[in-house]
């Protein structure tokens, strides 16, 4: 009994970590080290660590990942917005001039994407103009701060790319409180090659 729970374990981490080698691998074609998303972007973990596949001595993409992404997490590169609203509130202003000035500091940062989501309350097409009024909110508030906006992509992505998982049959209140997280922006890094 205990080899068939081995191999079934075994056998649903081969099947959970197979898309992730085929992706890896065709990123990394081109002998790179790094794994890279849909916009050739390097990946890193939610602790802001480069995604590596293996290590060459040869290269290491990484380096200028450790030096801000590495200092700069996930948390501290996304922005939330109250409910219904693309002002920013002082605690994501305090939040916002930290990370600009390590932008502004960084050589290695080459642009920056700006993406604004929403939650599910609502029409999608209010939900995608609202998250790209936020995304235009947090470039401007970044410009302010010295960020060079030729340097910055904006998107709004709406209702997309939920990280909530809220019962729909909620109050409306406490469902307003459950998609917090939903009401946000993401400042990704794009770094020089």
């Amino acid at each position: 009994m205990i080899n068939l729970k081995k191999a079934s374990l075994l056998a649903a981490a081969y099947m959970m970590l197979a898309p992730a080698a085929v992706f890896a691998h065709t990123m990394n074609s081109d002998a790179h080290d790094v794994v890279r998303d849909a916009r050739g972007n390097v990946v890193t973990s939610t602790d802001g660590n480069c995604v590596i596949t293996k290590w060459k001595s040869g290269t290491d993409e990484c380096r200028g990942h450790r030096s801000i992404v590495g200092r700069l997490t996930r948390e501290q590169r996304t922005v939330y917005f109250d409910f219904n609203k693309s002002t920013l509130n002082e605690k994501e202003k305090h939040k916002l001039n930290e990370v600009s000035k390590m932008i502004v500091d960084s050589k290695e940062v080459e642009s920056v994407d700006i993406v604004g989501y929403a939650d599910q309350i609502g029409k999608p097409s209010y939900n995608k103009a609202l998250s790209k009024r936020r995304a235009d909110t947090v470039k401007a508030y970044l410009a302010s701060r010295g960020l060079k906006t030729h340097k910055v992509r904006v998107e709004g992505l709406g209702e997309t790319n939920s990280v909530t998982h809220c019962d729909s049959k909620m109050d409306r209140k406490d469902l307003i409180n459950c998609l917090a997280a939903d009401r946000r922006v993401e400042i990704e890094l794009n770094l020089k090659k």
